[in-house]
């Protein structure tokens, strides 16, 4: 706990220092708001800091936490944070009428495929969604967005939304427990959540999602539509050096983590345990990166890039949600795709073996 508040008091320090302009010919602070505890999800991060892919791109990079959309919009809007990795609800709903329509759009597509899953224990008669009709579903939280696109999820298969219960269980151990005896059915918690779970010798099974829900992004790069107006080639240079950790992550986990634990040494487990946690972590962080890394059979592999379906289909989940009412939003106010052709030009194959050889 103690080594946490001197995490997040000296981001703080990093983030007031990014908002400062620099000189001539140096680095252009970046400072990225990261929506939660530190943890390996930053590995990619701390990988391309590692292979001096910030660097290459004249980008001071400093990661800042914040949680949530009430703490994160207002500092982006202020300029004191320049990107942030966000959920894609916040900015519907501020399209709607009486809403406050924040200047912010979407110009990267993060995770490509979203990290909320079904999973329900693997002896559980629970074959499919239909089979979740009068079940207790488990959720990180009872406002958590992505509730939303699991009531959509579960209309499509014929079990509206009050023939279902919602409870919530956060993650770690309360929401084990409540699988475990029985108290929910299912989990709708995320990817990495779902590995914890198994790593804690609970045996589950997750339910695919019906083929019209895959392969939509959950979360993205947030930016102000000032900054993407004025400074496009900043956030080129961001979305290429983070492509490329991804990249360079997916060839070498092991070399990607152990860069995290170097970037965050609170992080890093004791020696005796070291190897031990590796193995664990490579679980988690393999799962994460396959939502990273994830297209659609015939899609062209461009990073960043989000098709029209991420938005309308997400828009239609919160109508049906009762989150929203308008439905006709123009989306390219909610994303642009114009960087995408900056953020992969680079030699992916070379990137990989570049990652395999540290």
């Amino acid at each position: 706990m103690k080594a946490s508040k001197l995490f997040i008091a000296a981001g703080v320090a990093a983030a007031l220092a990014g908002a400062a302009p620099t000189a001539a010919g140096a680095a252009d602070k970046f400072v990225f708001a990261w929506p939660s505890a530190i943890n390996s999800g930053v590995a990619p991060l701390s990988y391309a800091k590692k292979l001096g892919y910030w660097q290459d791109e004249r980008i001071d990079l400093t990661v800042q936490v914040l949680t949530g959309s009430g703490v994160i919009v207002p500092q982006l809007l202020a300029g004191n944070i320049q990107g942030a990795y966000s959920s894609l609800e916040t900015l519907v709903v501020a399209r709607q009428p009486g809403k406050p329509d924040y200047p912010i759009l979407f110009p990267y597509n993060y995770l490509r495929n979203s990290i909320w899953e079904f999973a329900v224990l693997k002896d559980s008669p629970i074959q499919s969604f239909a089979d979740m009709k009068d079940a207790t579903i488990g959720v990180l939280g009872l406002t958590s967005g992505n509730i939303f696109m699991s009531r959509a999820i579960l209309a499509s298969q014929g079990v509206p939304a009050g023939d279902v219960k919602f409870l919530a269980v956060g993650t770690g151990a309360a929401a084990f427990d409540a699988l475990k005896t029985r108290q929910v059915q299912v989990l709708n918690l995320f990817d990495t959540a779902h590995v914890r779970v198994e790593q804690n010798g609970i045996p589950i099974r997750r339910v695919p999602l019906p083929a019209a829900y895959q392969g939509l992004s959950s979360h993205g790069i947030s930016v102000t539509r000032k900054l993407y107006d004025e400074n496009p080639d900043l956030i080129a240079r961001f979305g290429r050096a983070l492509t490329k950790g991804t990249v360079a992550c997916q060839a070498n986990l092991e070399s990607c983590i152990r860069a995290y634990w170097d970037d965050y040494p609170a992080m890093k487990p004791r020696p005796d345990q070291e190897q031990a946690t590796l193995e664990r972590e490579k679980e988690v962080l393999k799962v994460r990166m396959a939502n990273l890394n994830y297209f659609r059979d015939g899609q062209p592999r461009q990073y960043g890039a989000f098709s029209q379906e991420d938005w309308t289909m997400l828009i239609e989940a919160l109508k049906l949600g009762n989150e929203v009412t308008k439905t006709d939003i123009p989306l390219d106010t909610l994303y642009s795709n114009k960087l995408v052709a900056e953020y992969n030009k680079f030699d992916a194959d070379a990137v990989a073996r570049q990652a395999r050889e540290h």
